[in-house]
């Protein structure tokens, strides 16, 4: 069998399907020239398909309702994708508004219904595979498209998992090109996936690559699934069909990037533990409803970053529909204002702006409650200290309390209870829930779901969370510290215990802020954050605001510091000693937006808890904090983003000792995630120093910087000479190039998460002088590994740390030495070649010309293999001999060089012919026969045999039998004709079919240069 992309997965993932229940197509049939054709290859819906599903659907509306919402399905126009995909997402999730005429004439607005999400069965599911679409200039194919009721609702893009350089990222990569060349198709799609059988992953149209996650199971997230993989459990996890329509119903958002003046939304899409989590919650739900449930749904612990908050936007998105809740009243319950702001931004921004309300007083909140229907109420817990009595007795009331285990919350909670008697309680929480707690059972009940945060990075979903310990003395007397220290950050009630530790407390803030200490913490936070080998932002934590405007006087005045900004409540009272800008949402705006120039926030208390800023990279802590906070606080820095490896907490004031037991809660699995020491990146770091040093044993780097010129381009030839050759045998070594490869690439990320660390600034110069070496390696020589890292960077977050010199010069410019003129890089001039031979290192020589040699080649081998493609045999031929050691160094060289100047000489015969870069593939199939002479009689033939060809050609011809026939008896006519003998026509046949095949392809009649595309 051939293993091909065909069989090895577009084939299995149809198989899944048909499984469901879903109906299977071959794109070519339905397509122009097929044999049930439903569409043009512009189209990105099957309107007959569609129509007949509206009519099923919307029974009593008449044909013009119809036909006005297929219209308006089929003609959303934006200028951005994401606005498009939001109108249709809507129109298929609530139905296609049209204007109908009643008995008396008079216009009355109607929905049509595009989808029935109660009923799965009266849906059609189809599933279709190679389904060419035409875009404006290019024609491309996504490998399996899934359709319901005739609109695309989501594309595979599939890779065959035996090639190298087919990977899931190039899969990735392809999708983002299909999206700038039949973006039509995009405008209607609420999931991407993309696989190599091995690994499979799924998305948006929104999605960057970093936010393109794994499913894990597939009728329960723990199940076992020994022998199955990736994709299949992708595929059955996500497209049975009342699954696939929950989600694409409740499961999917649009999240605009602010509250007001809106300039851009982001489609997100569940992750496995959030659709798992939040049906439990359902279930639960319905099963707690009063009278005849105990009003207690449970608490739902997912832990921080991984998506809390759009959990609850997901659980509202269903649970408001219920029939059995008739419109429930949703009280989210918080124990902070900016934790309350933080959770009503966020249904702000997910579309309930006209149902999200806060509720100022406890009166204001018995007050919305009387009116309420389906409405969203965000307050505090701490209103339930006030006298009050009932507020409601309805039972569709579902109460959200965040954090809901902390002992004071849970007797205020109580409370709420007795308000709300009907009301049913779901408690949410980052952290593990004591059950053990009466009060916590009593208001609220027993776990619904959990999602540690050792399961939350093992998926990606979050990033491990390091600690550096950067102490600077407090000089404090040993009764401050200890128990009652304790007591400072702790709530209390008692009024004169109040009193007692705010005098305790000040003189805590007096100890910290010495003008010294802050001094020497404002300068180590300043060269560390500039040292990062790191691009991100950073935030510093300072026990009060006064102290957080010292500091940002200190930092303002050191030179090279970052753009700094104070965010603390009641800004104006220090307008003199701040930034300009002090509105705290005009800051989140810029210092959420990663090319905005603001690198650094001082904080006291504002944003440590329900603010996501992916790209935070360091928080500096000045600040003692302990148990929910801190952990709330360090959580700032574990959100994804690119290849972000963790999240660093910089510690200045001893908050070790707390995170150890803030965490003694967790089991060890997170424990370990949540507080990792620098210093096992910097063991890691120098584990994989070794092995990359020990690849250039024997080159003396030390001085590299030192050097310029022919000495520094002699000793990266050195370098990449040892690279490249095995150290036995002296042939070319491609496993030892492919481990430098990977190890140098693992290590410079190490390095660049552990600096500005002491160990880390040490190796400093080497790991420079590695990213050079690894650079040029790659540039000028051939990389065939399948290692994602190699050759194929997502953007890093890694600085650039080597000098643009080094990177531009690199061992290339070897040749531009000292004294001597520039010589052109081609492997076709003259000069190049000679310096070339003159090189010390043999099997560097072999490389470079081995690297140019192929790229020239293939590059003509796209637009004639005939005339090519034997100059490519010879060239791996050539370098498997050497490998092989039965030719050696020199004669490899001797006859690479020839190598040049075969290609030269094809080129020139070409040019000769006066043919056209078309005309000369199809004078080569026919010339290379070599029963015929070429002659004029030859030019003339392909001039008519190119007019024919494309008189026949058609979008997506190479899937239909008709015209690729009807283009084989053309030619073999035309050749008859001219007195061609039999077998040689048939032969000449074949290979001139083969060679439309491959420049014709991707044929476009709207693209005037349609062919080598």
């Amino acid at each position: 069998m051939n293993l091909n992309e065909n069989n090895l997965t577009e084939q299995p993932v149809i198989e899944w399907f048909k499984q469901f229940g879903y109906e299977y197509k071959f794109g070519p049939d339905i397509s122009p020239g097929g044999v049930l054709v439903e569409r043009e290859f512009k189209d990105v819906i099957l309107e007959k398909r569609l129509r007949s599903a509206l009519r099923r659907l919307n029974p009593d509306l008449p044909d013009k309702a119809i036909d006005d919402a297929v219209y308006k399905l089929k003609k959303v126009e934006y200028p951005n994708l994401e606005l498009a995909n939001k109108e249709i997402y809507q129109m298929l999730r609530d139905g296609i508004k049209v204007n109908v005429e009643d008995r008396d004439k008079n216009l009355r607005g109607k929905f049509v219904k595009v989808i029935d999400f109660e009923n799965p069965l009266n849906n059609e599911f189809l599933i279709v595979n190679q389904f060419t679409v035409q875009g404006v200039e290019r024609v491309r194919r996504p490998d399996v498209v899934v359709f319901i009721n005739g609109v695309s609702v989501a594309i595979f893009e599939l890779k065959n998992p035996t090639a190298e350089e087919a990977t899931i990222q190039t899969a990735y990569h392809q999708l983002q090109d299909y999206k700038k060349d039949i973006p039509e198709i995009f405008k209607y799609n609420q999931i991407l996936l993309i696989s190599d059988l091995l690994e499979a992953k799924y998305g948006t149209v929104s999605s960057s690559w970093e936010w393109f996650k794994k499913w894990r199971g597939i009728g329960d997230p723990d199940e076992k699934l020994k022998g199955v993989s990736e994709l299949e459990i992708l595929v059955k996890g996500i497209f049975q069909k009342s699954r696939i329509l929950d989600i694409i119903k409740n499961f999917i958002v649009f999240e605009a990037d602010s509250e007001r003046d809106v300039s851009k939304y982001t489609k997100k899409i569940c992750l496995y533990h959030q659709y798992f989590g939040v049906n439990k919650a359902i279930q639960r739900t319905l099963q707690a409803l009063k009278p005849k449930g105990d009003g207690k749904i449970g608490v739902l612990w997912h832990t921080q970053g991984s998506g809390k908050t759009l959990s609850m936007v997901f659980y509202v998105n269903k649970t408001k529909e219920l029939k059995e809740l008739q419109s429930p009243t949703f009280v989210f319950l918080t124990d902070r204002n900016d934790l309350d702001n933080q959770f009503y931004k966020t249904f702000l921004r997910t579309g309930y702006s006209a149902l999200a309300k806060q509720a100022e007083t406890i009166k204001d909140l018995e007050s919305k409650l009387k009116t309420a229907g389906g409405e969203l109420i965000f307050t505090t817990i701490q209103k339930f200290g006030e006298n009050f009595g009932i507020l409601s007795e309805k039972e569709n009331i579902i109460v959200i309390a965040d954090e809901a285990h902390r002992s004071e919350y849970a007797e205020l909670a109580a409370r709420a209870r007795k308000a709300l008697p009907n009301a049913s309680f779901m408690g949410i929480t980052a952290t593990p829930v004591d059950l053990e707690n009466r009060s916590t059972r009593l208001v609220f009940g027993d776990y619904i779901d959990k999602y540690p945060m050792s399961r939350s990075v093992e998926d990606g979903a979050t990033v491990p969370i390091y600690y550096e310990s950067r102490l600077i003395p407090l000089h404090l007397t040993n009764y401050f510290i200890d128990d009652e220290f304790n007591e400072l950050t702790q709530e209390v009630k008692d009024i004169e215990i109040k009193e007692s530790l705010k005098k305790k407390f000040a003189r805590l803030e007096q100890a910290v802020s010495v003008p010294d200490r802050l001094k020497q913490i404002a300068e180590d936070i300043v060269s560390h954050f500039n040292n990062r080998g790191l691009e991100g932002k950073a935030m510093v934590v300072t026990i009060s605001r006064k102290v957080a405007v010292e500091m940002y006087k200190l930092i303002k005045k050191l030179p090279n510091a970052p753009e700094v900004a104070v965010v603390i409540s009641n800004p104006n009272e220090f307008k003199n000693d701040i930034q300009e800008e002090t509105r705290a949402n005009e800051l989140e705006k810029r210092f959420k937006n990663p090319e905005d120039p603001l690198k650094m926030v001082i904080v006291c208390d504002m944003w440590l808890t329900g603010f996501d800023v992916p790209h935070l990279m360091t928080m500096y802590f000045d600040k003692p904090l302990k148990n929910h906070g801190l952990m709330q606080a360090i959580a700032r820095v574990n959100r994804v983003f690119k290849d972000k490896q963790g999240g660093l907490i910089v510690d200045y004031i001893g908050i070790a000792d707390d995170l150890k037991k803030a965490l003694s809660i967790y089991d060890t699995p997170t424990r370990n995630e949540a507080m990792i020491s620098i210093e096992e990146i910097v063991n890691k770091m120098l584990e994989k120093y070794d092995v990359v040093k020990s690849m250039l044993n024997g080159v003396d780097y030390s001085k590299w910087k030192y050097l310029e010129g022919e000495k520094l381009s002699q000793l990266f030839q050195q370098a990449i000479n040892t690279i490249i050759t095995d150290s036995k045998d002296g042939t070319l070594d491609e496993k030892k190039k492919e481990r430098f490869l990977k190890e140098s690439s693992a290590l410079i990320k190490l390095h660049a998460f552990a600096m500005p660390h002491k160990e880390a600034y040490e190796i400093k110069s080497d790991i420079d002088f590695f990213k050079a070496v690894r650079s040029n390696l790659i540039k000028q020589t051939v990389v065939k590994s399948r290692i994602s890292e190699t050759a194929f960077d997502f953007d890093s977050t890694v600085k650039e740390l080597l000098s643009k010199s080094i990177k531009a010069e690199g061992i290339i410019d070897v040749l531009a030495l000292k004294g001597r003129d520039k010589v052109d890089i081609s492997i076709l001039d003259e000069r190049f070649l000679e310096e070339v031979k003159k090189l010390k290192y043999k099997n560097l020589t072999i490389e470079i010309l081995r690297k140019l040699l192929e790229d020239e080649i293939r590059l003509r081998v796209k637009k004639n293999n005939i005339r090519y493609h034997s100059l490519l045999e010879l060239l791996e031929k050539l370098i498997e001999e050497y490998e092989n050691r039965i030719i050696n160094a020199s004669k490899v060289i001797e006859r690479l060089i020839e190598l040049a100047q075969e290609i030269k000489k094809a080129d020139k015969e070409a040019r000769e012919t006066g043919l056209t870069e078309e005309e000369l593939v199809f004078y080569d199939a026919i010339a290379s026969n070599k029963m015929l002479k070429q002659s004029s009689e030859i030019k003339k033939l392909v001039k008519e045999l190119v007019k024919m060809i494309r008189r026949d050609l058609t979008i997506d011809w190479t899937n239909n039998e008709i015209i690729k026939a009807r283009i084989r008896d053309n030619v073999r006519f035309l050749l008859l004709k001219k007195d061609f003998k039999p077998e040689e026509t048939e032969k000449i046949t074949d290979l001139i079919y083969q060679q439309a095949f491959y420049i014709y392809k991707d044929y476009n009649p709207r693209r005037a240069n349609f062919y080598f595309m």
